[in-house]
């Protein structure tokens, strides 16, 4: 046991230094969700939207994905304000200027993203399923500040398309307006290399909706990474859970009782029928990695009664592109004794991450021929 607690010591204090220039992605399925829709809702093709936690107001486009900052979140206080943010971010991805700058971001991966396994670390040692499969992805800063700086023409071109959007939308802009005058006195990040502050706030005065009330999980989200909603008892459950406080019998009105079990599942919490809540989520979220959630959820539960269930979503698309979908299909195999192909996908996994050591371990315990009868998946590995 000493020697465990060595081993995740050290991968801890390696990812914290590893990190100290890094972006953390945080895996929210209920804010990847919340932008899915808000996809739906402006009629725009489906982009993937990840949180990034930033003391930096910032949103900006990497490899056809939006990040958003929890700084952005705490700074802004209407839901049409965020929607502007994002149609200024997708008009970079429609007008697809990070291929107009031949960036190969695939190309940096070894060198500017890595993978971080201390949450699978501590998953496998404390058998939390809190924990689980946690942060999965880092970004190095000085990357993104390099990638995601365009030019003006680009800028422009990208506003251009966010003023039709809040035009067909009629997306109030009264707040987008004091937000640009704000950064531009702070000399905040977002926005800096974009055309002179004065012309954009010019072109957003002509565009004069009425203001309208923001949703309630646009509230929740705020109050989750801020505490500064305008709902201020979303605002006290989550002070609450930061300091270990849950009533199991808490209750919103509009806010769906399997969302509240699971922000409380999350913080560690032991929540009452929390196998039947956690599918109920399922049904009104589509985020990939919240199924990855589940799935880990079934495992470290010992739920086999539902493992039928792994086995139709281990051919769902959206989270075949999960970075964990390898790792976690790899414990599952395991956990069913089916031992080839545990290591076949263990496998994958750390030859995806260039764990070397890892990769040779478990790539040397099964013979390639058997996958293909045992596993009629393989294919999508060829």
């Amino acid at each position: 046991m000493k020697f465990k607690f060595k081993f995740i010591f050290t991968i801890f204090f390696l990812s914290y230094f590893s990190c100290s220039y890094c972006y953390e992605i945080i895996r929210d399925p209920i804010f990847e969700n919340y932008l899915y829709n808000i996809n739906k809702e402006l009629k725009l093709n489906t982009v993937n939207t990840f949180l990034i936690k930033s003391n930096n107001a910032n949103a900006f486009v990497l490899n056809n994905n939006i990040y958003i900052t929890t700084k952005l979140l705490e700074e802004i206080n209407q839901e049409d304000t965020l929607k502007a943010i994002f149609l200024h971010e997708y008009g970079h991805i429609i007008n697809n200027h990070l291929n107009s700058k031949n960036i190969e971001i695939e190309q940096t991966h070894s060198i500017s993203v890595f993978y971080n396994l201390f949450s699978i670390g501590m998953a496998a040692l404390t058998k939390n399923t809190n924990i689980g499969v946690g942060t999965s992805i880092s970004l190095n800063s000085t990357l993104v500040d390099k990638l995601s700086k365009h030019s003006i023409n680009f800028e422009i071109e990208a506003d251009n398309f966010m003023t039709k959007q809040i035009i067909k939308n009629e997306i109030n802009t009264q707040e987008l307006i004091s937000f640009l005058n704000k950064i531009e006195n702070q000399n905040n990040i977002y926005f800096r290399s974009h055309p002179r502050t004065e012309d954009r706030i010019n072109n957003l005065k002509e565009l004069n909706y009425k203001k309208k009330e923001n949703s309630n999980i646009f509230e929740w989200i705020k109050s989750k990474y801020s505490q500064n909603s305008k709902k201020n008892n979303f605002n006290i459950f989550f002070e609450n859970l930061e300091k270990g406080i849950f009533d199991q019998n808490e209750n919103f009105e509009k806010v769906n009782k399997s969302l509240v079990q699971y922000e409380a599942f999350k913080k560690g919490f032991f929540v009452d029928n929390w196998e039947i809540d956690f599918q109920n989520l399922l049904k009104i979220n589509n985020s990939s990695f919240l199924k990855i959630e589940y799935i880990n959820y079934l495992l470290d539960n010992n739920l086999e009664h539902k493992y039928k269930v792994i086995d139709k979503l281990k051919f769902d698309k959206s989270i075949m592109s999960e970075y964990f979908y390898n790792f976690i299909f790899g414990k599952y195999y395991d956990k069913i004794g089916k031992k080839d192909l545990a290591n076949f996908y263990l496998c994958q996994f750390y030859n995806s991450i260039k764990s070397k050591n890892k990769a040779d371990f478990f790539c040397k315990k099964y013979d390639i021929k058997d996958i293909p009868i045992l596993d009629k998946s393989y294919a999508l590995f060829k």
